[in-house]
């Protein structure tokens, strides 16, 4: 009896199971169905859509590994270059002989300011110096005064004021009309360079006081008249300097230096050069902005503050903690 009942589960649990199988086959070959969502999940969904994109990293097109907040400084910002030169003559003239005669003195030094009022030398006739050398020096003064009626000193000056650069006689020097005896020179150019970078733009009519280079003490005013940028390096300029108080004593030929004013300005907002993002010759600044009316795709920009985003160099721990990553990597 019992064997017969046993019998009789396991025919039927046969089929069930085969039954199963054949269930299970046909639900893997059909697609699965889409499950339905809840009506809570479809309002997400349309309020993200409605909602403007933001996107992941708004300054990843700065390529900058680390940003933080300063405030720009307001200050004053003074910007000098020191600068060398040579001293050249420029504009110059000669001053010759208006007769044959003799240059009995001189009362001008070399590189000495001269004006038009300015004696430079005495000159006499050749008769006149024919007379002086027959006497004696006791009698010299005597002839002098008998003779100033019929032969006079004649007083050498120069044109214009500037300085006199050379010196082509000695006294008592017998010369012919036409001989060359001085030269003056109108401008006194200082061809220099500044000796340290230079990042502001020059101009023409800066100012800069110069000194001899071995006798210092005593300034010489110049105007920049020209320049030009070194092509090997543009932060170095060959400087055109005018001495504007050409005062005697200034010497043509030797080294000066002297500091030239490029400019000055107060109550400026001052940025770090390092902070600053150059791109295409322009610069630029990520600075905070204050805005009005906005939609989803633009905004009304009403104006900037002097909060900006500079980029943060990593710390040391930060460069080790990288180095010891590539070690451990490469290990």
């Amino acid at each position: 009896m019992k064997r017969r009942i046993l019998s009789t589960v396991l025919l039927l649990a046969v089929p069930l199971a085969a039954h199963a199988q054949t269930k299970t086959r046909a639900a893997a070959r059909q697609p699965a169905a889409k499950a339905r969502p809840a009506p809570a999940q479809k309002a997400a969904s349309a309020a993200t859509a409605a909602a403007p994109a933001e996107p992941a990293d708004p300054l990843h097109w700065l390529k900058l590994d680390g940003l933080f907040q300063k405030t720009m400084k307001v200050g004053k910002i003074v910007v000098e270059t020191p600068v060398t030169g040579i001293t050249t003559a420029q504009d110059t003239y000669d001053i010759f002989a208006p007769f044959d005669g003799r240059v009995e003195e001189l009362q001008a030094d070399l590189f000495e300011y001269v004006t038009p009022k300015t004696v430079i030398a005495r000159m006499v006739s050749t008769e006149m110096a024919a007379l002086l050398d027959a006497s004696t020096e006791e009698s010299r003064k005597q002839t002098e005064r008998r003779w100033q009626d019929v032969y006079q000193y004649f007083d050498i000056k120069p044109e214009t004021a500037g300085v006199l650069t050379n010196i082509y006689v000695q006294p008592r020097t017998r010369v012919l009309r036409g001989d060359r005896l001085f030269t003056v020179a109108r401008k006194v150019v200082i061809i220099a360079k500044n000796t340290e970078p230079l990042y502001s733009k020059l101009a023409k009519g800066l100012t800069a006081s110069v000194e001899h280079k071995r006798d210092p003490g005593n300034k010489y005013s110049a105007v920049l008249t020209d320049f030009v940028a070194l092509k090997s390096s543009p932060v170095f300029n060959r400087l055109w300097l005018e001495v504007g108080d050409m005062k005697g004593g200034i010497k043509i030929g030797e080294q000066f230096d002297g500091t030239l004013v490029v400019g000055s300005s107060s109550g400026a907002k001052l940025l770090p050069r390092a902070e600053l993002l150059e791109h295409g010759g322009r610069r630029f600044l990520v600075t905070e902005i204050k805005t009005g009316l906005e939609t989803a795709e633009e905004l009304e920009i009403l104006e900037s503050t002097s909060l900006y985003l500079a980029p943060q160099a990593p710390s040391k721990a930060e460069k080790g903690g990288e180095k010891d990553g590539k070690t451990e990597k490469s290990r």
